[in-house]
């Protein structure tokens, strides 16, 4: 596969070859990971998840906050922060499936990341708090948070479905990869690998290792 034109941009041709690429990789190789599926489906590719989350995120979720302390609700945002993390630590675990959807920004000729949650209960969907409590590794938070004046994520009409999702800033991208990598001769699919680890993990979306097993690297 060529290298790319012009890193840290991608083509349009070459997105829809490393999304594609990608897809074949992954041909039978998802069983025991948290992704489901993938799927490129000549506009978007899609990355179904199914994460596990734990009881006191699902009640926050349901709308039902646990109430372990009577103290709790006057709790400061330090102390709070504290809680959150110990509340994490459980091991009475629940799973969330996560719709993902890799587009390409024709502004920025960068991947963009979109996800979106199913209803938790009564037709409510996520609000940003909860995506950031729960979906947002607890090394990310501050760093996404601090982003622009609205933050690293924010909601807008998907580009492909028209329905509302999150997606992941894509204004710093190229900055990003090009701190991260020096090496500007990536194929297409490699390029893609890389900044999906970058900003995929942002959103606790990892690349399972069972994808490079017979890659030889």
């Amino acid at each position: 596969m060529a290298t790319l034109d012009a890193f840290p941009s991608i083509t349009e041709s070459e997105f829809v070859k490393a999304c594609r690429a990608l897809e074949m990789r992954s041909l039978d190789r998802l069983d025991g990971t948290d992704w489901t599926s993938i799927r490129w489906s000549g506009d978007e590719l899609v990355i179904k998840q199914r994460r596990r989350v734990n009881d006191g995120d699902r009640e926050v979720c349901n709308g039902n906050p646990k109430e372990e302390d009577g103290d709790e609700e006057n709790m400061d945002p330090i102390e709070e922060a504290c809680h959150d993390t110990l509340v994490r630590g459980r091991d009475d675990f629940g799973a969330l499936t996560i719709d993902f959807s890799i587009t390409l920004s024709p502004t920025y000729c960068v991947p963009v990341l979109w996800f979106s949650c199913p209803p938790i209960v009564d037709g409510k969907v996520f609000s940003l708090d909860q995506v950031y409590r729960i979906l947002v590794p607890l090394a990310f938070q501050q760093s996404l948070r601090s982003v622009g004046v609205m933050g690293g994520i924010s909601m807008a009409h998907h580009p492909v479905s028209d329905h509302p999702a999150f997606f992941v800033h894509p204004c710093n991208t190229h900055e990003a990869l090009s701190a991260l990598c020096t090496d500007k001769s990536l194929t297409p699919e490699r390029y893609l690998i890389l900044w999906l680890g970058l900003i995929g993990s942002s959103v606790g979306l990892h690349i399972p290792s069972k994808l490079f097993e017979t890659d030889g690297s």
